[in-house]
């Protein structure tokens, strides 16, 4: 286990800009981060740019699992993302870059918001705010509350808002990003080509969302080498995946070159 923790470690990439996204490379997102061998220590280790952690409110506690029947009592916000991302602070360890904290709440919105805001205070010094540098963004996906409601959380919560066809009137300063499920816009299953019209569909979303300012991401997406080269020419920020390592190695080689012709329908 230390052998594996070693290696980790010494795994590295270079961090870049928003800016950077759009032009080079995309930001990574490591779905479902607590079912990999390793919890946040593997996506931290390659420095990926988003980390997700499904919480389950029970008993007065928030567990990271995605349903009831999951929860292991020993696997909780706190144990497996807070601490160790406290001591990657306290350790001051190479690599330890912001990046964005997002937690996908599978209870319901408002008890399990009110519970995670209580156990946060707790962390306040790891957050975004003036003077904590590097920091985390927290982001809230799952059940969130109505817009109009996010201004009522400590500005250090965010929210991951899931539409580009209700955009009006949104407290635009709260979202962090836009997610959405890619299997609603598209079928193509990351061989072959992408049917054109739902190639618009997906050009037409990530407009929406870049004239919001926002970056986009999509989940369900199929997850591969040739999926995570037509999502980057696309121009999708964060890239959904279930391979931090074999994602983050393929893009790290995409940080010199920039494609001169659209390959997603080749």
């Amino acid at each position: 286990m230390y052998r594996i923790i070693f290696f980790l470690f010494c795994f590295s990439s270079t961090s870049y800009s928003p800016a950077q996204a759009l032009e080079v490379k995309p930001k990574l997102h490591s779905h479902n981060d607590y079912l990999q061998r390793v919890p946040y220590w593997e996506a931290y280790a390659a420095q990926i740019e988003s980390i997700e952690a499904d919480v389950i409110l029970l008993d007065g506690e928030l567990y990271v699992a995605h349903e009831e029947a999951s929860i292991k009592r020993n696997r909780t916000l706190s144990s497996l993302y807070l601490d160790p991302i406290r001591k990657t602070r306290e350790l001051n360890l190479e690599g330890a870059d912001k990046f964005q904290l997002l937690i996908d709440l599978k209870t319901e919105a408002y008890a399990t918001l009110k519970k995670l805001v209580e156990i946060l205070a707790e962390y306040e010094d790891i957050f975004t705010s003036p003077g904590n540098t590097p920091s985390v963004d927290v982001v809230i996906s799952g059940n969130r509350p109505l817009p109009q409601d996010y201004r009522n959380y400590p500005n250090y919560i965010l929210f991951d808002y899931q539409s580009v066809s209700d955009t009006t009137g949104l407290p635009l300063e709260r979202i962090a990003l836009i997610s959405l499920n890619f299997k609603k816009l598209s079928t193509w299953d990351g061989s072959g080509q992408i049917d054109p019209k739902e190639l618009k569909a997906l050009q037409d979303a990530i407009s929406v969302a870049h004239s919001l300012g926002k970056p986009i991401r999509f989940w369900a997406t199929p997850d591969g080498e040739r999926a995570w080269k037509i999502l980057t020419d696309l121009g999708v920020d964060y890239i959904n995946t279930d391979h931090p390592y074999e994602a983050r190695a393929f893009v790290h080689q995409l940080k010199k070159k920039r494609p001169t012709s659209a390959t997603y329908l080749e």
